[in-house]
């Protein structure tokens, strides 16, 4: 334990992975945990609402009254049409977590932050990972900072949690095995009327891909469409009138913002990569969150799934720390096994709309092909 408690752990990225990894250790007894982060103030985040589920983990970690202290507000489930016109809904009233919650992301990710802090992380702001070379059983990391400096910092165990950049893991010779790559395209939209934005999300497949809206702080909604980078470009859906557009053709969605005004003079364009690594786990290093595995935002597992894999690595290290040297092996096998679940999970999901057989869209996610390494 005490081997455990003193080991220097450094973790890259602070996001949900990286941060709810951080207060976990703190909370089992280390106290050399050092937070690595670029992270730009007031830059917007997409990934806005969490399931019910999540309230466990935070009980979990210690930080949900200090979570529902920071007002966000709640989500009661989803509505959707897919599959046919009739609309679906997924309502979290007989969950037994209770509900979920539209989030100010940027709130959140602060609040992670500072519950790292609170329970004695060091945090190192304003900075990339460059580097790493290794001496016997430590790594030298070489940071570049926003003012063009560069330093040097020592770490026995070394966590990447950088989101889909993976940028430690893949400087260990990893690579993505990568079974799609979706563009997310969206518009920000202010409410001005009296009528709140609906607390649910919403979903719509259309042809060629498939609308998400949810709400946002300041009586805001988020509406964004999903599709494939053939189809953005053979449509030009990075040109905001043509995107308006083709959101006009979405009833069901247009229905939602036909008297809001956006925010936003240009499409925000964001990636949306579902991918593997080939190797998860190395010598005195392992990913976690978006740095291991990235999934389709259908289904909606994006930050739930990074906090689970922050919280269950800290327990995997401590593990470790004791003496027990499968535990990484374990730790890289649990998640390939639950990347497997997550394939059937996404395949079910999109086989359930079959309106559009034609579609470049469908046929691409009907006919998915695996194993593609990049």
């Amino acid at each position: 334990m005490k081997i455990f408690f003193n080991k220097k752990i450094v973790i890259i990225g602070a996001g949900p992975a990286g941060c709810s990894c951080a207060i976990a250790l703190l909370n089992a007894g280390a106290i050399n945990v050092t937070l690595i982060t670029n992270s730009k103030t007031g830059k917007f985040h997409i990934g806005e609402s969490i399931p019910p589920e999540m309230n466990s983990l935070m009980r979990r970690l210690g930080i949900y009254d200090s979570f529902i202290a920071q007002n966000h507000e709640q989500c009661y489930g989803s509505c959707s049409y897919w599959g046919s016109e009739r609309r679906g809904y997924n309502d979290s009233v007989l969950s037994p977590f209770g509900h979920g919650w539209h989030l100010d992301r940027r709130k959140f990710n602060q609040f992670m932050l500072q519950q790292a802090i609170k329970r004695g992380a060091k945090v190192i702001q304003n900075c990339n990972y460059k580097s790493a070379t290794k001496n016997k059983s430590k790594y030298q990391l070489t940071l570049n900072g926003n003012s063009g400096y560069s330093e040097q910092i020592e770490a026995e165990f070394v966590i990447d949690a950088t989101g889909s950049k993976s940028v430690f893991t893949s400087d260990q010779g990893s690579r993505k095995i990568q079974n799609t790559s979706l563009v997310c395209l969206g518009l920000r939209f202010q409410n001005g009327s009296e009528d709140s934005v609906s607390k649910l999300t919403h979903l719509e497949a259309v042809e060629h891909g498939w609308w998400y809206a949810a709400r946002i702080p300041n009586n805001q909604l988020l509406v964004t469409f999903y599709t494939i980078p053939e189809i953005t470009k053979e449509y030009e859906l990075h040109n905001i009138e043509k995107w308006k557009d083709y959101l006009k053709k979405a009833v069901n969605t247009y229905k939602w913002v036909s008297n809001m005004k956006s925010i936003d003079d240009k499409i925000m364009g964001f990636h949306a990569p579902s991918f593997i690594q080939d190797h998860i786990v190395g010598e005195n290093w392992f990913a976690i969150g978006d740095s291991a595995t990235c999934y389709d935002p259908i289904t909606s597992q994006g930050i739930i799934k990074s906090v689970s894999h922050g919280m269950l690595a800290a327990r995997v290290l401590e593990d470790y720390y004791k003496g027990d040297k499968t535990t990484l092996i374990h730790y890289e096998n649990h998640l390939q096994s639950e990347y497997k679940q997550y394939e059937e999970a996404r395949t079910y999901f999109y086989s359930l709309e079959q309106r559009w057989p034609k579609s470049l869209f469908w046929k691409y996610m009907h006919n998915l092909k695996m194993n593609i390494q990049v």
